[in-house]
């Protein structure tokens, strides 16, 4: 039924199904909706650290979209170049916001717990938004990199941001009757419909731009495909799989830590995509003065020659 995680969270452990209850379920005694299996924590000097596997994959996220954005920043002239470092940025601000959740810095029944989880989903949103945005500006609808598109650009993000941000805590929180932990439709949609309907049209719009505008490229075409392949694959580990893989593996590990190892796969493939479609100005390089991996303008002068 849409709206309702019941399902979803006695498979998973989703750091939102502990703050929610099965849809229409007014008289619940308890709030929060338990997964059948979930991975072990692990004590360590007194203190509990969930997710430990996961945990090691968000923090090499970070380390390696650290290294893609630093390569981005080099491609002075690419089309989207400012676009693709917002949407970087917000993955690392998302991922920062999974360690938080994940592994109990903020512990779930904490004052804190609901807030966090809120910011979690609401960069969720963001994400799915600025790659969506990036995908656009690859259309040559505007001008990518100018002041109004990063104004359009920042803007509309932040009421992306607000708009789930608010939906959530307001979810987590029985301040309405229309939103809160037992009318869960609203949430379910802008987490998954929304969300989903915005990574279908950047994917429409990326198989135009390869079929279409440029040159056919069966590279770019097998990156994005690869992209595409990897976040499904980590969707089903997810949702699908979960609980079989806690229960193989003895609870020393669930479908979460699959599921982020394969989503960071698919951020590297929608990086390596671009990389291919994009190309920098000859005529800027050869009058920049220092070239990454060639050295000197005299040398890539030399080799343009």
């Amino acid at each position: 039924m849409i709206g309702d995680f019941s399902r979803i969270c006695t498979r998973t452990s989703l750091p939102l199904c502990t703050l929610i209850n099965p849809l229409h379920a007014h008289n619940a005694t308890f709030v929060g909706i338990i997964p059948d299996c979930y991975a072990r924590t692990v004590d360590i000097s007194n203190t509990l650290i969930f997710q430990i596997g996961t945990s090691f994959i968000h923090m090499s996220s970070l380390i390696v979209t650290l290294m893609i954005i630093y390569n981005v920043r080099l491609r002075y002239t690419a089309v989207g170049r400012k676009e693709m470092l917002t949407f970087f940025w917000s993955f690392i601000m998302f991922t920062v916001s999974c360690i938080v959740v994940d592994t109990g810095v903020s512990p779930s029944g904490s004052s804190t717990y609901a807030y966090f989880v809120s910011f979690q989903i609401a960069m969720t949103g963001v994400c799915c938004w600025t790659l969506f945005f990036a995908g656009l500006s690859s259309l040559n609808f505007w001008d990518d990199g100018s002041l109004h598109t990063m104004a359009a650009m920042f803007g509309s993000s932040f009421g992306v941001f607000v708009l789930n941000y608010v939906v959530a805590i307001l979810t987590f929180n029985k301040w309405t009757s229309i939103i809160n932990t037992a009318e869960t439709i609203p949430l379910f949609v802008l987490y998954f419909i929304f969300n989903g309907l915005l990574l279908f049209m950047y994917l429409l719009c990326q198989f135009f731009i390869c079929f279409v505008t440029l040159v056919l490229n069966w590279w770019a075409i097998e990156a994005l495909c690869l992209s595409v392949f990897f976040f499904v694959a980590a969707e089903c580990l997810l949702y699908v799989f979960s609980y079989d893989i806690c229960t193989s593996l003895s609870h020393y590990a669930d479908g979460l830590v699959f599921s982020t190892l394969s989503n960071l796969f698919a951020i590297m493939m929608v990086y390596k995509y671009w990389d291919i479609i994009t190309f920098d100005d000859d005529e800027y390089i050869r009058y920049t003065e220092v070239v990454p991996g060639v050295g000197y303008k005299e040398d890539a002068q030399a080799l343009l020659n």
